[in-house]
């Protein structure tokens, strides 16, 4: 699945999350941009199809492969390995939460409790790894490709997923729903006092039905995507997840989505 998407499924956790500790404007919208990192975050491993990380990562590490090479293998950095597992979401969740604490320590101005510090950041760590594994759940039913589907259980060699239920790019409908989810869960309860009132069990409800509807749509593919290493159908698949948006959304929402698309600089 593509970046944005993943990066925005874990927003959409963020919203339920932040009206589970009553938090201020501004500390929602730190949780709100740790769920978005968080949701990001697994894909950092496509760093290695970056065009200067030969020169940079590989001379820094001595590396003796190059960077695309590295992207399309099975080591602990490729590509759906290490950095899509969920020990991975655990450490740089803990990671990102001592940050924060150092970060306090030396130019915070009042005294910081670490006991304290932990109750009140626990919230971050919590939203950081859920959001990687709503990551993780988003590429499950991609393709297996050259990895077999994704390293979620590392360090174990065996890599789960890959049932090519989804293409790659192109899912504007999953893209929408989360988008959708998101703004409700945002706007709804800052306009209504009774929804407010209850924001722990709307939000949640939204994103319940948003997973089940992405579920739905997942499940009710009417390409197949499946297949394993390289495939010379690569454009045939492209093509047929485009002719099935324009299906599932209708030509004239199909239209300005594609358009959309073809404003942004990376795959979508």
């Amino acid at each position: 699945m593509d970046i944005l998407t993943h990066a925005l499924s874990g927003t959409a956790v963020a919203t339920c999350a932040a009206t589970y500790v009553g938090a201020t404007p501004l500390r929602k919208a730190k949780i709100i941009l740790i769920g978005t990192v968080g949701g990001a975050f697994p894909d950092i491993d496509a760093i290695s199809m970056w065009s200067r990380f030969d020169s940079i990562f590989g001379r820094l590490f001595d590396l003796s492969h190059t960077g695309k090479v590295i992207y399309g293998s099975k080591f602990w950095y490729s590509h759906h390995a290490f950095f899509h597992s969920i020990i991975a979401s655990i450490l740089f969740g803990l990671l990102l939460v001592s940050s924060i604490f150092l970060f306090q320590k030396v130019f915070s101005k009042k005294q910081i409790v670490l006991p304290s510090l932990c109750k009140s950041h626990l919230i971050y760590l919590a939203v950081f790894i859920l959001a990687a594994w709503a990551h993780l759940a988003g590429d499950l039913p991609t393709s297996s490709s050259v990895w077999g589907g994704i390293a979620m259980f590392w360090p174990s060699v065996d890599y789960v997923g890959g049932s090519g239920k989804i293409w790659w790019w192109n899912n504007y409908d999953i893209f929408l729903l989360i988008v959708g989810s998101i703004i409700i869960n945002l706007t709804i309860p800052a306009i209504f006092k009774k929804v407010r009132e209850k924001a722990r069990l709307f939000t949640t409800t939204i994103l319940s039905i948003t997973l089940i509807l992405i579920l739905i749509q997942v499940n009710t593919r009417q390409f197949d995507y499946a297949y394993k290493g390289n495939t010379s159908k690569y454009a045939e698949m492209e093509l047929n997840s485009k002719k099935e948006q324009q299906r599932i959304l209708g030509k004239h929402l199909y239209r300005y989505m594609e358009r959309f698309d073809g404003m942004l600089k990376f795959y979508f």
